[in-house]
């Protein structure tokens, strides 16, 4: 009886996650996402936009003073995360004839779901008033991206990330009908 009741409510069924995971993001299949930051008309800035050769293609933009950079990571063999911090991002932005913004949002997503992923995931994330970054892994199993960090704790920086995880990466925002 109570099962009905939730259904006609339209409260859904609590699934069990990951162990580990904090939450979710509703998402596309994962090769979706470059054609998802091309139309969002973000910058190619790594070597390659082939997925079959590159390992790592990084994708940027600026929006409301600050800088999207999205990673996403083909082959995690080798992959450092320290790589990829927006202190060491810089440099390229500026080479690429991009100008950089006093607040960022890194996000690293991973095709591949493994402990080897999870492990880069939960280290590479950390959080302050002007810069956010955060790792996703791609779960195929129900077509969505695991965190293992919550989402920032400064209201602005947040309402800014969702434009990057929504428009940008065409999450699916799973609070609207």
């Amino acid at each position: 009886m109570w099962e009905k009741i939730k259904k006609f409510m339209g409260i859904k069924k609590k699934e069990p996650q990951e162990p580990g995971v904090i939450g979710f993001y509703d998402s596309k299949p994962f090769h979706n996402f470059k054609y998802a930051l091309i139309y969002a008309n973000e910058t190619l800035i790594s070597e390659s936009d082939d997925e079959k050769k590159a390992s790592v293609m990084i994708y940027t933009r600026n929006y409301k003073n600050t800088t999207f950079i999205n990673v996403l990571v083909f082959k995690e063999e080798g992959f450092n995360t320290l790589d990829y911090d927006y202190e060491k991002l810089k440099p390229l932005l500026i080479e690429k004839g991009l100008t950089p913004c006093e607040r960022s949002i890194v996000m690293i997503l991973f095709q591949h779901y493994n402990e080897n992923t999870i492990a880069l995931a939960k280290s590479f994330c950390k959080s302050d008033k002007n810069h956010f970054q955060q790792a996703c892994i791609y779960n195929a199993k129900k077509v969505q991206m695991d965190f293992y960090k919550p989402v920032p704790k400064f209201y602005k920086l947040y309402d800014i990330m969702c434009e990057d995880l929504y428009f940008d990466l065409a999450f699916i925002d799973s609070t609207k009908d």
